[in-house]
């Protein structure tokens, strides 16, 4: 727990899915620009800030290499936790290769696969929601392997350039071709209310599905985060009471970020 004073009611912010440095029709265009306004705005007054994931469309991390056209974000980021706000960082389907540089160097809390936290009396549970659904086996093999040190470790020999742009365009591809396929929604909600049955937690809170909303159920909360590609969704929990809110087009203000 952080020991900055806030004279409002304590409060922890949750996003994920932000996809930034994605390339594709029908993205905000302002989306760079409100993400810094949101973490230099209503994330600065916050406790706690949650990336449940997929804060990037990919991200590698290089010994020596920084991609700069997300330099800003980074900035951003630093200087909240600076301040004293416990950022917690944790890896998605796009981003599930965060190495050290984000704990070193931007003084972030990383996580790999889940984050287990009591804030404001409620047991949280925090996933992103990849490989979550029944039907997401294949995924599950595919993780494995795609977060080996030896995988990490070839593509690490590409030339950064080179590496991104074509992570870039797989990720482009994939999306393309499954943007018109339903998530099976009941399975993750079906997966999520047995995790909750066991008892060891009150919220449950995951992304990756783009859906945003929060479900009572006698088993516990379930809560997604929702999107940041066209919405700009959230949840913000006061009091251990989790809210969807969207960040507002009269917060988002005009111009660039200073």
């Amino acid at each position: 727990m952080n020991s900055k004073s806030h004279s409002q009611e304590p409060t922890a912010y949750f996003i994920s899915d932000l996809h930034l440095g994605a390339r594709y029709r029908g993205l905000d265009p302002d989306r760079e620009t409100l993400v810094l306004r949101f973490l230099r705005g209503k994330a600065s007054t916050a406790t706690h800030l949650f990336i449940l994931g997929d804060l990037f469309e990919f991200w590698m991390e290089y010994r020596s290499f920084v991609p700069k056209e997300h330099f800003r974000i980074l900035a951003a980021l630093e200087e909240l936790a600076r301040n004293g706000v416990e950022v917690h960082y944790l890896s998605g389907n796009h981003d599930f290769n965060l190495g050290s540089f984000f704990r070193e160097q931007v003084g972030l809390r990383v996580h790999a696969d889940e984050i287990r936290i009591e804030l404001q009396g409620k047991r949280l549970l925090l996933l992103h929601g990849d490989g979550l659904a029944r039907s997401d086996w294949k995924y599950r093999i595919m993780k494995k392997v795609f977060r080996h040190p030896i995988s990490n470790l070839c593509f690490r020999l590409l030339h950064p350039d080179f590496g991104m742009g074509l992570a870039r365009y797989t990720s482009k591809a994939s999306r393309d071709q499954h943007q018109n396929r339903p998530r099976n929604m009941d399975q993750y909600e079906a997966a999520s209310r047995a995790i909750l049955s066991e008892g060891r937690h009150d919220i449950l809170i995951h992304g990756h599905t783009h859906a945003a909303f929060v479900k009572e159920f006698p088993e516990g909360i379930y809560v997604n985060s929702g999107e940041w590609l066209t919405r700009m969704e959230y949840v913000s929990m006061r009091g251990g009471i989790c809210r969807i809110e969207a960040f507002a087009r009269a917060e988002r203000g005009t111009g660039k970020p200073d």
